[in-house]
């Protein structure tokens, strides 16, 4: 057995005759205190005899995939299938305010409350139709139509598709072979006379209908024009309101409190693979293969690009943290803050893109894929960071 009278931590930086009797190479399920001292990390007991991968703590239930099925584990043992066959390749989640999480496998994503899955976003159709004329009281012009699918679950509406100008002489449209999609409606908007802006005329759940409204009464405009349904990455984080996903190098942020829907001007390019998505109050740290880089600012439109010169991220390391538990030059930070590991080291960000590495010259990790987590044991703040 040894003693230590007090711990500095591991020290893998220098050669082992010169590390001091208080540092170690290596130390395996211990924990340590906020005084040095060195405990025994309790133990675990299975609960479950089959595999969980996979573990996100959503808002009031457990996600981890069983299998090939993404589930649902609430407190009382109650098990929800989400998604049958997600696969066990890794997954990204992200809790909404609304306590629903998103999830996401770069393949299939959805969100779901704990009890059923659904979707995230609401695809466009496939098609507009073929279009008639029809009696009606529309003044004779040129109009164009939209189609957009609602789903009747959530009644959450989708991108149009937008039609050619269509002559309607006699006042009227009927459109044949809509494209039908079960568990979908379909709302038809149609555009002012000569194809100016986007007007409900009807929604329905049958493949013909005819309209023959007047002029006078296209007064609700398509909210979702311009829009797109909102893209498949990977790591997904929440901010300001927006939801925000990376796919490749590339980060998309959703609509505003629409986080189904994206236009396709709201995505920032980076110089490399993202490998982490963590935001503070008043910006959002990216990591990438190349650097972890601070997007400043308040507003997407205008994020500032402040490259951190810490080094490339270990994809996966990026978790939220409270900056009055982190180290910050000789006390401590706060409001939101995160961790992450970036040229192998782990590294703090707080609010306004300071950083601060809190193993510098001490100790490094060749990790090139974790699964990170910060938490509070007995009042220890604890990052971990499992290498995949």
């Amino acid at each position: 057995m040894l003693t230590f009278k007090g711990f500095t931590g591991i020290n893998n930086q220098q050669p082992e005759h010169r590390l001091e009797t208080s540092d170690l190479l290596q130390a395996q399920n211990v924990d340590i205190g906020l005084s040095g001292e060195i405990r025994r990390r309790g133990g675990l007991a299975r609960a479950h005899d089959c595999c969980h991968k996979n573990l996100w703590q959503a808002s009031g239930f457990m996600l981890a995939t069983v299998g090939e099925a993404l589930t649902a584990i609430h407190p009382d043992g109650a098990r929800h299938i989400i998604h049958p066959a997600l696969g066990e390749d890794r997954v990204w989640y992200c809790n909404l305010p609304d306590g629903r999480t998103t999830f996401t496998n770069g393949l299939i994503d959805g969100v779901t409350d704990g009890l059923t899955g659904r979707e995230r976003s609401v695809p466009a159709p496939e098609s507009l139709g073929v279009p008639d004329v029809a009696f009606g009281t529309l003044h004779p012009g040129q109009y164009r139509y939209h189609l957009s699918y609602v789903r009747l679950a959530d009644m959450l509406e989708g991108p149009p598709i937008s039609s050619a100008p269509v002559e309607l002489a006699q006042g009227g449209l009927q459109l044949d072979n809509l494209p039908v999609r079960e568990g979908f409606a379909i709302s038809v908007y149609l555009s002012g006379k000569d194809g100016e802006g986007a007007y409900l005329a009807t929604t329905t759940v049958a493949a013909s209908v005819e309209i023959g409204v007047g002029n006078a009464a296209l007064v609700l405009p398509c909210r979702t024009l311009g829009a797109q349904a909102f893209p498949v990455g990977t790591i997904t984080a929440f901010w300001r309101g927006r939801v925000l996903v990376a796919q490749g190098n590339v980060l998309w942020a959703s609509r505003p409190a629409a986080p189904h829907l994206s236009d396709w001007r709201d995505f920032k390019q980076l110089a490399g693979q993202i490998t982490a998505v963590q935001p503070v109050d008043d910006g959002v740290y990216v990591g990438t293969t190349e650097d972890l880089v601070f997007l400043a600012g308040t507003s997407w439109d205008q994020l500032a690009h402040v490259p951190t010169l810490r080094g490339p991220v270990v994809l996966g390391s990026g978790v939220a943290a409270p900056g009055h538990r982190l180290k910050l030059g000789d006390g401590t930070g706060g409001g939101q803050a995160m961790l992450c590991i970036a040229g192998g080291e782990v590294v703090a960000g707080f609010a306004g893109g300071q950083t601060s590495s809190l193993t510098a010259n001490r100790y490094r990790t060749p990790a090139a894929e974790v699964c990170a987590t910060f938490r509070e044991v007995d009042g220890l703040p604890q990052y971990l960071a499992v290498p995949q």
